[in-house]
């Protein structure tokens, strides 16, 4: 119950006793009694000095704390003051009822509380806290401002909860209900140590090759609602090895339904696909969207892009016209391969100078950006200035240097032996041409003799740009009926126009022909070898004068070999009358063996020719 006075130990009078200083006025703080001087209310303060009680006039009493004489009092006066504490109700908390602490409560020992407790301010617990020391099936729960659960101690489970009371099977659950993160993890310090870490720690006091060291599995559900890993993270010990230690780590998707390895890093290799499935890989640059791109299901590689071609195992494609591989070593020095202008290129030196093309007509260049001749078949074409344009060498053994076929059969070499140099199986041939430019049949070793009319040749000359630079091309032209030298037409060349100029070739040996009508004439300039078919806008013809070659025979003449042959007037060669080599002498015949008989009878034999 409560009770009168200022504390269940103090009385309502108290006594401060003080010896005073020469001339002290203020008597403060304690007493001779050993307690300080405080007072509520100075109606109930007396003061006696040597014994005699001072009047009210005689101090002041205002601060609660101290008095004031208004005479300062002579060394050693005695100076008693009486304090008079009022009536009041002690300020206590009832055993029985309870009740309710205003004011800060300290306790020296230990506070145990039976009941549940409700703390309105901040708790701190400067020497540790432990709660559920008994290891009871109890929760522990602490609120946020908007979460009811922002820590939840799940004590039947022994696991941890964040922002949720629902256990979702791990010893430390977090819940978000949008898509802020669940986990972030922050260090604030400057160097340049890493920070903040994350350890997957496997703390295994028998480590084994093959050992899962820590997973990392994304889960989501199904159609059926059944929780799905659909991809994980995987450490592996590859080799435990003191010394020797080597790690592994995978990265695994579904494919199908069935968990694929998509890469795989051992300490020997990277690997994209270990599982061999169908699919692709791709490396998308700043302005390419399949800068590399790898097709699973062909087995082939596409630079710049998606579909490689059926069946190559590398297709490489660049932007607008150019695709090109470059190869450089630490000097600066290139060598390159492009494809532009419908044409590939090597190119070479820091400069880019242009070895060697093919155009896109299939010829071979060297050292050219444009054929030099007119013909558009597959051909090879090498210009050089100052030097050998085509050196051929064999090494330290005589024999063969060049072969030439034809369907894939040797139809004859050149070789070396020594310091001679042998054509072997040689004829030599000249061009000509009717005068009237037609393309008849003629059989093959057919007499032909020469006419007084040159052969003019004419070519349509204009400039082209090669990566910057005009360039002069030439192309074979057969002249107009109208056309003149220096006139310009429009000739289109490799697919775009371009304003040419005609030139005449400069040709002054090659006579033009007829088929020999005149028994044992003079003018006889070989036979008829074949057609020049590589160029259709003039038709010119190979005349052999020289070497070996077939030779049409008269239908009545019979030869044995080492018979001089003559013209017999009808473009087949008869017997010679004498065996003395004349102007008039086509050749010599080498063996009556014939190797083409034709439908009027005349026949071919082997000859050695003289005309040339």
């Amino acid at each position: 119950m409560a009770y009168i006075g200022v504390s269940p130990s103090n009385g309502t009078r108290r006594v401060h006793t003080y010896t005073a200083t020469a001339s002290q006025t203020t008597f403060s703080g304690a007493g001779a009694e050993g307690a300080t001087l405080s007072y509520k209310d100075s109606n109930f303060v007396d003061v006696y000095q040597n014994g005699v009680k001072l009047g009210d006039a005689d101090y002041t009493a205002t601060s609660g704390t101290s008095i004031v004489l208004g005479t300062g009092a002579t060394v050693s006066d005695l100076v008693v003051i009486v304090v008079y504490d009022v009536f009041s109700v002690a300020d206590t908390v009832s055993k029985a009822d309870g009740g309710t602490f205003d004011g800060n409560v300290t306790m020296a020992g230990t506070l145990d509380v039976t009941g549940a407790s409700t703390l309105t301010g901040a708790l701190s617990a400067k020497g540790g806290a432990v709660f559920n020391e008994d290891s009871a099936d109890v929760d522990f729960r602490v609120e946020g401002n908007n979460s009811a659960n922002l820590l939840f101690v799940d004590g039947g489970n022994d696991h941890i909860c964040m922002n949720t009371s629902t256990d979702a099977g791990g010893v430390l659950n977090i819940k978000t209900t949008d898509n802020t993160a669940n986990l972030v993890l922050f260090c604030t310090d400057a160097d340049d140590s890493g920070g903040p870490i994350l350890d997957l720690f496997r703390n295994s006091s028998s480590p084994a090759d093959g050992d899962v060291l820590g997973l990392i599995r994304f889960k989501g559900e199904d159609a059926g609602s059944n929780e799905t890993t659909y991809a994980q993270i995987i450490g592996f010990i590859q080799d435990e090895a003191g010394g020797a230690e080597d790690g592994t780590l995978k990265i695994e998707t579904l494919i199908g339904g069935s968990s694929q390895s998509r890469v795989d890093m051992t300490s020997t290799e990277t690997v994209f696909n270990e599982g061999s499935q169908n699919i692709d890989f791709r490396v998308e640059s700043d302005g390419n969207a399949n800068m590399l791109f790898v097709d699973g299901g062909n087995n082939s590689v596409g630079l710049g892009s998606s579909s490689p071609d059926s069946g190559r195992k590398l297709h490489i494609e660049g932007g607008d016209t150019t695709v090109g591989i470059t190869l450089k070593d630490t000097a600066g020095t290139q060598f390159g391969i492009n494809s532009d202008d419908n044409a590939l290129k090597v190119k070479s030196d820091s400069s880019g100078a242009e070895l060697m093309r093919i155009d896109s007509s299939g010829n071979l260049l060297f050292n050219l950006t444009n054929r030099l001749f007119s013909d558009t078949s597959n051909t090879i074409n090498a210009s050089v200035n100052g030097s050998s344009v085509l050196r051929l060498n064999r090494g330290a053994d005589a024999g063969t240097v060049v072969q030439i076929g034809l369907v894939g059969t040797s139809q004859g070499t050149i070789s070396i032996s020594g310091t001679t140099v042998s054509y072997n199986a040689f004829s030599g041939s000249h061009w000509s041409r009717f005068t009237d430019n037609s393309k008849p049949t003629i059989l093959k070793g057919t007499i032909i003799e020469t006419i007084d009319e040159m052969c003019d040749w004419y070519q349509l000359e204009f400039e082209v740009e090669v990566e910057g630079k005009n360039e002069t091309v030439k192309r074979s032209y057969a002249l107009q009926d109208g056309d003149n030298v220096g006139d310009t037409v429009t000739y289109k060349h490799e697919g775009s126009d371009y304003t040419a100029t005609i030139v005449k070739e400069d040709d002054n040996k090659h006579t033009k022909c007829k088929i020999s009508d005149t028994a044992d004439s003079k003018r006889v300039y070989g036979v008829h070898a074949d057609w020049d078919n590589d160029d259709d806008t003039v038709n010119d013809m190979y005349v052999t004068a020289v070497g070996t070659h077939v030779v049409r025979i008269n239908k009545d003449v019979t030869v044995t070999a080492g018979d001089l042959l003559s013209s017999n007037g009808d473009g087949t060669a008869k017997v010679q009358d004498d065996d003395i080599i004349r102007s008039k002498t086509i050749g010599k015949v080498l063996t009556n063996i014939k190797q083409e008989t034709y439908s009027d009878g005349s026949y071919t034999v082997p000859c050695a020719l003289y005309c040339g």
